[in-house]
């Protein structure tokens, strides 16, 4: 029974007879208790929030480095030793620090905020009433009502009535599918046709997309070369600190005899001055600005490394269904076959050859006006809600038109069984419009040929029938006859083709990976631009033993390719040394988008893509691609410049403390005058130069092209250097064992 007050979905003819149905066969859904019990016992449809790091996790994963702890112990010797202003240094650290806890922290609430499933509310039976509840309240085996426009909220299984699903977010495949009693539906899809009451049969953790999703939620930390690079030399710098530094202290302290507050003094000047905390910080401040001014571009950046990634790109992967086109569907033609009111053989009565030809033209863009009027008077009668219909309704609909539609004797709502709808209009007679194999069963002369020839190139036809007699409810009237097709097909975002001539032109090679037919998805690669989209292979026929690495070297188009096989695929073309980019929107995505060395989301595909992605198109626009290159290029080439000269000071400073540990008396600068050194002498102009436009290819190491530029110019500096100690112990060796050690500042 339906309670006092109705609810606003139970309302039409056809679900209230599909909940009269349920209600003779006594289905009363779960009891109160029952719903109790199953909550003590977990099994609720809640949200899956495990995963990824927690604010302590990044907190300490940030704090908690060699590069803090080395800057700790430094800055506690001089704090030892009472010489505060030789402390400067413990700032650049904290500043670090802070950059790096503020960005990820950032990026996890936003993660946070996503779910796979937006669905709220739901219609459920319990204790034999229709209620609207939270879908996250749903408990296993509740009884939900489902009808078009809904999103699937947890697995299910029809128990009474059907529908169609699109399951494009979650398969890959553009094609609804039909689901009748006792066929399972998954979470996460969405009802484009026809109302079912369905029993709950997983929730929360043990949903499929929540099974698909649980190993994207897991944090992983993403591959840099650049971070590798830095790393590495921190540890090298690690390794060599500890035996030079006590070296340098002891030629201080034990052989020239200096004050213990003189020798740590000089000890940490000289270890600091080999930690590049410029080059950690200057690519920390890089990176972040690199990503605000994506994000001014409506490009959001969850991991700051994978702007580097993107930049080394030599592959990217694409999703046809909402990366190559928006999922939405789009009338190409409406190509007229004969008119209502017409016989299939009209002849002209004029024997003029010219006036025939501009007769018939007459008569052709006549029948076109009629037929594009009549899909407009099926497009305001029909309520259904699919990609079909909003294709017809945005073309032969104009906003705020005020149009005069015959009366509607009979509504014909589309059905997934019989894959047509149509209106029966008073004096017209009836028209229908569908699929042209299930409005002619029988065929009607080359018909069906006609219609298979276009879908062979990608396109969905759609068969405008008319009869002069008035459909009895569901029926195919008798004498119908074709009146029209009308071809669809996947709409293309724009600028898409200018996008894949940018990356073609940039030597990256395009792989489209796609859960739709290979036949469909390889037409609308060629319409977008992609080169070789004829060489396409059937995944589904593939059985596990095909050399995959030989296959992606020789193919360009996958279909029906599964979310494990688009993993797969991945990781054979990483298994060829390739750096790998991958595009998507959907659950079928999302382990290739875990599994890519940089992975990018539409804003309007699921929350579980938008989780995993390392980048995220707020617009939904493939076209802004280039401007994340480009940005990901000028980052790293300036980085790579700056580098160079904060690797100078590093080495610098290595080769300054040998010198003095086996010839100078003593390290000739202070910690304070290091950091100065540093900030003043490359820290700020390096700054400036990250800033530089930069967008020329990434083709070589990071870490050997910094090191080549930076050791000619450190060996010079010290020679300098050297040169200067030499004549001051030569002409002032009075002075320089008279010099005051560094005094305290409490002094």
């Amino acid at each position: 029974m339906i309670p006092e007050g109705g609810i606003p979905r139970i309302t039409d003819e056809e679900t209230s007879e599909l909940v009269q149905d349920a209600n003779e066969e006594k289905l009363t859904g779960l009891s109160s208790r029952e719903v109790e019990d199953r909550v003590q016992k977990g099994l609720v449809n809640t949200e899956d929030h495990s995963g990824g790091r927690t604010y302590g996790q990044i907190i300490r994963a940030n704090i908690l480095t060699f590069f803090n702890f080395l800057n700790v112990v430094l800055f506690s010797l001089i704090v030892w030793v009472r010489s505060f202003k030789n402390g400067l240094f413990m700032g650049v650290a904290v500043l670090n620090a802070g950059i790096g806890i503020i960005q990820e922290i950032r990026a996890k609430k936003i993660l946070d905020q996503l779910s796979i499933v937006t669905q709220k509310n739901i219609v459920v039976l319990r204790d034999g009433e229709y209620r609207e509840i939270a879908a996250s309240s749903l408990v296993q085996d509740d009884v939900v009502l489902l009808k078009t426009g809904d999103q699937v909220p947890t697995d299910c299984v029809v128990v009474k009535g059907s529908l169609e699903v699109d399951e494009s977010l979650l398969t890959g495949e553009s094609v609804p599918q039909i689901r009748k009693e006792k066929a399972g539906l998954y979470s996460g899809s969405f009802v484009t046709s026809g109302k079912a009451l369905c029993r709950v049969i997983h929730t929360g953790k043990d949903n499929y997309s929540s099974r698909i999703t649980r190993e994207a939620k897991e944090y992983k930390a993403h591959s840099s070369e650049l971070r590798n690079a830095v790393n590495t030399i921190l540890k090298v710098v690690s390794i060599v600190i500890i035996p030079v530094g006590i070296l340098l202290f002891y030629k201080q302290y034990v052989i020239r005899g200096d004050t213990i507050e003189h020798a740590v003094v000089g000890m940490v000047a000289g270890v600091l001055g080999m930690i590049p905390e410029g080059l950690v910080l200057l690519t920390s401040i890089a990176l972040t600005l690199g990503a605000m001014t994506l994000a001014r571009k409506k490009t959001l950046v969850q991991e700051l490394y994978c702007i580097e990634s993107l930049a080394r790109v030599d592959t990217l992967c694409l999703d046809k269904t909402g990366t190559l086109t928006t999922g939405s569907m789009k009338v190409e033609e409406v190509l007229v076959l004969s008119g209502p009111d017409k016989s299939k053989d009209k002849e002209i009565e004029s024997g003029d050859a010219e006036t025939e030809a501009v007769q018939g033209e007459t008569d052709g863009k006549a029948a076109l006006l009629e037929a594009e009027e009549i899909l407009g008077n099926l497009c305001v009668v029909l309520k259904d809600q699919n990609a079909t219909i909003s294709a017809l309704r945005e073309r032969f609909l104009r906003e705020n038109e005020s149009r005069e539609v015959p009366e509607t004797v009979n509504l014909i709502s589309f059905s997934s069984e019989r894959k047509y709808s149509g209106a029966a209009f008073k004096d017209k007679g009836t028209f229908l419009i569908g699929a042209a194999g299930f409005l002619f069963p029988g065929g009607y002369g080359d018909l069906l040929e006609t219609c298979a020839g276009y879908a062979k190139e990608g396109f969905r036809v759609l068969v405008l029938a008319h009869s002069p007699h008035m459909a009895d409810k569901t029926a195919l009237p008798e004498d119908l006859r074709p009146l029209a097709l009308v071809t669809l097909s996947d709409e293309l975002r724009e600028n898409v083709e200018e996008t894949l001539s940018f990356f073609y032109a940039q030597g990256v090679d395009l792989k489209v990976l796609s859960g739709d037919d290979p036949v469909t998805a390889s037409c609308i690669a060629k319409k977008a631009g992609l080169r070789n989209a004829e060489r396409f292979v059937d995944a589904s026929m593939l059985t596990g033993e095909e050399d995959l690495a030989e296959l992606m070297d020789s193919y360009t188009v996958f279909g029906r390719v599964t979310p494990q096989q688009k993993k797969e695929m991945v990781k054979a073309l990483q298994e060829k040394k390739h750096t790998v980019a991958m595009t998507g929107d959907g659950v079928n995505d999302v382990l290739a988008l875990k599994e890519a060395d940089c992975s990018i989301a539409m804003a309007s595909g699921s929350s579980a893509a938008k989780n995993t992605a390392n980048i995220v198109l707020l617009e939904s626009d493939f076209s802004s691609l280039p401007d994340v290159v480009n940005q990901g290029r000028r980052v790293i080439n300036n980085i790579e410049s700056a580098a160079s000269m904060f690797l100078i000071k590093t080495l610098f400073s290595f080769m300054l403390c040998l010198i003095t540990i086996f010839w100078g008396d003593s390290y000739p600068f202070e910690p304070i005058q290091m950091t100065l050194i540093g900030a003043c002498s490359v820290g700020i102009p390096t700054f400036f130069l990250a800033q530089e436009n930069n967008f020329q290819r990434i083709d070589h190491t990071f870490l050997k092209t910094v090191l080549l530029n930076a050791f000619p110019p450190a060996v010079a500096i010290s020679v300098c250097v050297l040169v200067v100690m030499g004549v001051t112990q030569a002409f002032y060796p009075e002075q320089i064992k008279s010099a005051d050690p560094v005094t305290r500042d409490d002094e």
